[in-house]
This record gives C-alpha cells, sequence and structure tokens, in this order.
C-alpha cells in the first residue's frame, strides 16, 4: 500500500513545468483537472503545449469529477527507492469517467484486491509544498 508524502519528508516532489503549473496549482484547492482542447473538443492528461489529437495550442483545464476504473496495473514488490516508496504498492493507469488516463498509485487496498476494471475514487496525498498528489482508492460506492 502507498504511504503518504507526510510519512516520508525527504521523497521528492513533481516538477513543476510552465505547461503543469496552471494545473498543479488547481491541485492546492484539491480540484483534478484535465486539458481539454477549444478546436476539437479532445480531453488528455498530462498537461501539455499542444493538443495531441489536432495540434492546437487552444487548451483549457476543465474540472473532472475524479471517478474512473483501473484500465492497466503492477504491484511493485522490489522497489528501487526503498527509502521512498515501501513495497509492495500498485502503479495504476486509470480511465478516467471523462476518458483521460491518468498514471497513478492505487492506495488504501491491498495489492492482491487490484483488478482492471476496478471502479475507483479520487483521493488526495498533500505534498510539503502545499500542492496535492492524486491517487485513487477502490470505489466502496460502486455497484
Amino acid at each position: 500500500m502507498t504511504r503518504s508524502y507526510a510519512e516520508f519528508p525527504s521523497r521528492p516532489v513533481p516538477p513543476v513545468t510552465s505547461e503543469t503549473r496552471e494545473w498543479w496549482e488547481h491541485t492546492r484547492d484539491r480540484t483534478l483537472t484535465v486539458q481539454q482542447c477549444k478546436r476539437c473538443d479532445h480531453a488528455q492528461f498530462y498537461p501539455r503545449a499542444l493538443c495531441v489529437s489536432c495540434g492546437s495550442n487552444d487548451l483549457d483545464l476543465v474540472k473532472v469529477r475524479g471517478t474512473g476504473s483501473v484500465y492497466s496495473f503492477t504491484t511493485v514488490f522490489r522497489s528501487p527507492a526503498q527509502d521512498h516508496f515501501v513495497p509492495p504498492y500498485v502503479v495504476a493507469l486509470v480511465r478516467l469517467t471523462e476518458g483521460p488516463v491518468l498514471l497513478t498509485n492505487i492506495v488504501t487496498a491491498e495489492p492482491e484486491d487490484v483488478s482492471c476494471d476496478l471502479p475507483v475514487t479520487l483521493v488526495w496525498d498533500q505534498l510539503p509544498d502545499g500542492r496535492h498528489l492524486p491517487l485513487f482508492t477502490p470505489d466502496s460506492t460502486a455497484g
């Protein structure tokens, strides 16, 4: 199970770039956003300079619900950085209800309970600088 940043104060934090700065600012309020192209309506994650569908640079950040399902995953049993990530933990691709796919961790679940198509919901892990990292947990309300 992935442990929080609070348990590992020396864990490196994700970098902020010119393309991701606004996205990271939204995480301070625990708001999950994805980019949406104004030209072709394609939704994408992670934030980048151009739409991967049509090449337009006319992109907005739009709020998403924070629900989805596990598209693919792996369980890490031998971490290359055990002083920051204690195995076992699950690294997953989560397909949001709105379509884009995020690379993330599944938390509060035993690795053997994670499967493809598992419904998940967003939880946040606070970073030392006030930003929040989006993680996912099994959705207990999904039927």
